[in-house]
């Protein structure tokens, strides 16, 4: 995943607040040193269907008319119709989402995921007129980067968390710092805050927290919920019904894919940190596909989409180890499909119990997750109007199913393919994608059409595994990125460019523009009709971190290396005024 790969950081230190201290996690174990866990979902290991050749964000006070439409616009276009008028509404966002509909509120926007606004001045005529507003330095250790999310705005604040953990809140109209609360906790990145119920949710590589948006103060800290240290957390939670989504990992910043690393979804209690339920990625759990000491896999690495059925959309990471290894020739120690890795899977969100699944490549031995959040629409599929689950993954592939019953409704590349099926030989070979190739950050969606940033760049691998460890040798100046405009009811292509570096960027929609970077450090903003390029401009520092829209404002976090000498870590807020 690119986050892994792109933003390890170095050091760590107490957890200490400019405003508050302190904070104790309160951990639960059973005689086996195993985290005890609240009920759980379904964890049965169901295949489902699979299917072929498939890194790891204003307030406003609108008139009525303008208030029911931000309402519907957060909530989510991908809600579905509730059978009972009288039982109680799910699936829901917190409330301050639709009161700052015309800022940035959550990661991805909404509850799903499409991450593009029309609550926004920026547009086609208007988006040239952009210009630097003000700079906020990110500071760190990292030797790939400080900040690998997007930042949300709500109520006036900026809120950011770096790739040490720490979060701060700056002022939305002068980039200047409100205050900050120091972790000082690496994490694999991408992480990031999210906020609802009057609380500033997150996580470090071992808890999740949250904390006064007002002062930074420390509200409450979740027990421990890795199971051991070949285990974290580096995803922003996903809020709705007063829950808070997270799940764990199979690495972290020290050790990854070491073997018993399960990936477990977390849904806790949103005043106060207490576990609802659990619902292991792993389909075996801990027996982890039959040989636990080597075996690990699953996760997730950003916030699921939520519908207005309640329904939670997961898409999952790959399992481990990665091809394969001298004992194990390509992922031998793991046979099977190895569910519910690389798949999605539809979870009610009150109880964790798994409705549905579909995998994308079942026994994987290239590093190919499922890991891009998927998006919620409702699209004329056959003539009727139906809700579809749009996902993607560092396999170079978008999919599209019914969100009620998981049937499969199109699959289409991006990106350059090779020796990306089937057993892998003895000798190196080139695959692409690679490690960090395909889709390995979120997708956007307005107007019924998708947006897919892309990454070409090989990884030399054999069914034994890769000269120089678990990430091999890395040279991104040969990689090259590119971004589709697909028809999200066929999955047609209706444009496509091609860009000089890998896009680690993201998609994020204001209107008709449709705004992306590359890890040299360029913004673009693209017609999204026609893919005209309507503005470029150039960071100074490479990119892989996400933008996010607020009212005038784009926010923009150039905070990795990219090919700069002297890059100058910062977020950065391009406005029109």
């Amino acid at each position: 995943m690119v986050a892994a790969a792109l933003a390890g950081v170095v050091g760590a230190g107490a957890d200490v607040s400019r405003t508050t201290r302190g904070g104790a996690s309160a951990e639960a174990y059973d005689a086996r040193g195993t985290a005890k866990s609240p009920r759980s979902g379904d964890d049965k290991c169901g295949r489902g269907q699979h299917h072929r050749h498939m890194i790891r964000t204003r307030a406003f006070t609108p008139c009525l008319a303008g208030a029911i439409v931000a309402v519907v616009a957060v909530a989510g276009s991908g809600a579905g119709s509730r059978a009972d008028a009288q039982a109680p509404a799910v699936g829901q966002p917190p409330p301050e989402w639709a009161a700052n509909a015309g800022a940035w509120p959550a990661h991805n926007y909404d509850l799903s995921n499409t991450r593009a606004t029309t609550q926004s001045p920026i547009n086609s005529q208007t988006v040239s007129k952009l210009k630097v507003k003000w700079r906020f330095p990110l500071k760190g250790a990292g030797a790939f980067g400080v900040f690998s999310s997007t930042p949300i705005s709500v109520n006036g604040t900026v809120y950011v968390q770096d790739l040490n953990s720490n979060v701060f809140a700056l002022d939305r109209s002068t980039g200047k710092v409100r205050w900050e609360h120091a972790f000082n906790q690496p994490s694999v990145g991408p992480n990031g805050v999210a906020f609802g119920n009057g609380r500033l949710y997150g996580a470090t590589e071992t808890n999740a927290f949250a904390l006064d948006p007002q002062t930074g103060k420390l509200l409450w800290t979740s027990r421990k919920l890795i199971r051991n240290n070949n285990e974290g957390i580096d995803m922003t939670p996903q809020l709705y019904d007063s829950t808070v989504l997270i799940s764990t990992i199979p690495g972290n910043t020290k050790s990854f894919y070491k073997g018993n690393g399960d990936g477990i979804v977390w849904a806790l209690d949103a005043a106060t940190g207490k576990p609802k339920w659990t619902f292991n990625t792993v389909a075996d759990g801990a027996k982890l596909f039959g040989n636990p000491k080597v075996n690990s896999g699953g996760g997730l690495w950003y916030p699921p989409a939520v519908d207005g059925q309640g329904r939670v959309f997961i898409s999952v990471a790959n399992p481990a180890p990665l091809y394969g290894t001298k004992k194990f020739p390509n992922g031998s120690s793991r046979p099977g499909p190895d569910l519910y890795t690389d798949s999605l899977v539809a979870l009610d969100g009150q109880t964790g119990k798994r409705l549905w699944s579909r995998q994308t490549v079942p026994h994987d031995t290239r590093d190919y997750d499922l890991q891009i959040p998927a998006i919620l629409a409702t699209l004329p599929i056959g003539g009727v109007q139906t809700e579809v689950a749009l996902v993607a993954g560092k396999m170079g592939k978008v999919f599209a199913y019914r969100a009620d019953d998981g049937k499969h409704l199109w699959t289409r590349s991006v990106g350059k393919h090779q020796n990306d099926t089937g057993p892998l030989p003895r000798k190196l070979t080139a695959i692409f994608p690679g490690d960090l190739g395909g889709v390995e950050t979120p997708m956007a969606l307005s107007a019924n059409r998708l947006f897919v940033p892309w990454v070409d760049l090989a990884t030399t691998a054999r069914s034994t595994g890769l000269p120089g460890g678990i990430a091999g040798p890395i040279d991104l100046t040969k990689g090259r990125g590119g971004f589709s405009a697909l028809d999200a009811a066929t999955g047609n292509v209706l444009w496509q460019r091609k860009l000089p570096s890998p896009d680690f960027g993201a998609a994020t929609v204001a209107n008709d523009v449709v705004f992306t970077s590359d890890y040299a450090g360029t913004v673009y903003a693209f017609d999204t009709q026609t893919g005209k390029t309507l503005w470029t401009t150039k960071a100074p520092a490479g990119i892989n971190s996400f933008p996010a829209i607020d009212g005038d404002t784009l926010l923009v976090g150039a905070s990795t290396t990219g090919f700069h000498k002297n890059p100058k870590f910062e977020l950065i807020a391009y406005s029109l005024t």
